[in-house]
């Protein structure tokens, strides 16, 4: 890409969201750039977590969270079949520990109904024995239409079609600087400089620090890390599916859950801790006895030595730790320049919202070119 050439779009950023918006604004224009700052696409958040495909249930209504993932998992699972992605429509429980948690269970299934998630429904002990029947609670909230994506098989295909509309993907490509100058934008790179008719900040992590080259600093990311544990393969039996707890009161996550990927590993996690550093990845093993003791109330029969290290992932959290707020996707226009569009805070459930916003965000870009 030369100094001299324009962009029509200039995406930054290659996680799974990204890599959609890629895919579909390629659609409909030539010379559309991704610039990503590692060497592959999906390295980061969208390729470290669970690979749940959520339900859209614990979003305030009205949500753009809400919105683009209840439409998302819709399109997700159509997409991944018509492009033989691997993914599974497993179903999931959330579990409460006691009869007295019913009425939770119910604001949690009417939140789900009002954001239009279909088939929710309060199951007792007999169902949940014959889903998970190592599974001790006596009642849950059953969401069918829960599942599990192959996150890293989806990114490559989002990729493939973006480069099959034309669409350019450059990786190892960090931008360093934007300006903008009657209406048009210039990206700066470690190696070249570039000016685009539109860009869109899909930074994950780093989303925040790309609006500040715009002048755009009302949002902070704080990354949370999110820690794994797994079992061994002669282990992995204990759970089906999907078993959830009720979602933490603080706000800062779903609480220590256990999901079987479709490898057939069985994963427990993960929990949420606050870190300083984008790049800090690095897994505390002291954190199994958490594990164990937060999954040991749903499933007895776990052991503590059935558990060790597995990966771990980052969240673009736009709270600190202390507010126990929601926070919901921050999608639009930059205020001064509205030929950058903004995608900050795109965490869960950003991988399965990933297909509708990509729509959105194209849709957008095409009001603006």
């Amino acid at each position: 890409m030369s100094s001299h050439e324009i962009a029509n779009v200039v995406i930054i950023g290659g996680g799974v969201v990204g890599t959609a918006i890629a895919a579909e604004i390629s659609r409909h224009y030539d010379d559309v750039f991704l610039l990503e700052a590692m060497p592959r696409l999906g390295l980061g958040s969208s390729t470290r977590n669970s690979g749940v495909i959520h339900a859209g249930i614990y979003y305030k209504p009205g949500s753009l969270k809400a919105f683009h993932c209840v439409r998302g998992q819709e399109w997700l699972y159509e997409f991944c079949a018509r492009h033989n992605i691997p993914h599974k429509r497993t179903g999931k429980l959330i579990v409460g520990d006691s009869e007295d948690q019913l009425s939770a269970l119910q604001t949690l299934k009417e939140r789900g109904d009002q954001n239009g998630v279909v088939g929710l429904e309060i199951v007792d002990r007999s169902y949940i024995q014959r889903i998970e029947p190592n599974v001790v609670s006596p009642i849950a909230l059953n969401s069918p239409n829960t599942g599990i994506v192959d996150a890293e098989e989806l990114v490559k295909t989002l990729e493939r079609i973006a480069k099959s509309n034309g669409a350019h993907m450059l990786t190892d490509t960090r931008v360093i600087g934007a300006e903008v100058k009657n209406g048009l934008v210039t990206i700066r790179t470690q190696r070249e400089e570039v000016g685009a008719r539109a860009v869109i900040n899909s930074a994950g992590l780093y989303a925040d620090e790309v609006a500040r080259m715009f002048g755009y600093d009302r949002h902070t990311i704080f990354p949370c890390r999110g820690e794994y544990a797994e079992l061994p393969p002669g282990r992995s039996q204990i759970i089906n599916g999907l078993v959830y707890p009720l979602p933490l009161p603080t706000g800062h996550g779903l609480g220590v859950h256990f999901t079987k990927n479709l490898a057939g590993t069985l994963l427990v996690g993960p929990n949420a801790r606050y870190v300083k550093m984008k790049e800090d990845y690095e897994n505390d093993r002291a954190e199994l006895i958490t594990f164990y003791e937060s999954a040991v109330k749903m499933v007895p029969s776990l052991r503590l030595e059935d558990l060790r290290p597995s990966y771990s992932g980052l969240r673009a959290r736009l709270l600190p730790e202390h507010d126990h707020s929601f926070a919901d996707f921050v999608i639009g226009h930059d205020p001064q320049w509205p030929s950058v569009i903004h995608c900050i805070g795109i965490e869960s459930p950003g991988l399965t919202s990933c297909l509708s916003i990509g729509a959105s965000v194209s849709q957008m870009a095409r009001e603006i070119l």
